[in-house]
């Protein structure tokens, strides 16, 4: 129970020093065309990165669920069910990824 107490706090740390982190910056400092430029870039990086976990995620839980399948043929309804629903769950971080990507890249 303290490991998630010490996790909670440490992520509610992270997200109160990063509101001044990311804070806006004084008129006319930066220039526009520079900041597109990057956020197409990152945003390759960051589809790249989110494809590649749910892949490698999807391919732990079908081979754990072919395990559970061999050891236990008589369970296959409950671990289809939680096979399934597990691979949606891991599919959406990916849309969700492309989803917020495709917003920052359009609407800047």
């Amino acid at each position: 129970m303290k490991r998630y107490v010490a996790m909670f706090l440490t992520v509610l740390g992270t997200l109160l020093v990063a509101a001044p982190a990311f804070a806006q910056e004084a008129a006319g400092t930066s220039s526009r065309a520079d900041n597109t430029k990057w956020v197409i870039i990152t945003a390759g990086f960051a589809m790249a990165i989110a494809s590649a976990v749910c892949g490698y995620a999807q391919s732990k839980a079908t081979v754990a669920a072919c395990e559970g399948l061999a050891r236990n043929p008589g369970a296959r309804p409950g671990i289809q069910f939680a096979l399934i629903l597990a691979l949606v769950l891991i599919e959406s971080m990916a849309l969700y990824t492309f989803a917020i990507i495709f917003a920052k890249v359009t609407i800047g």
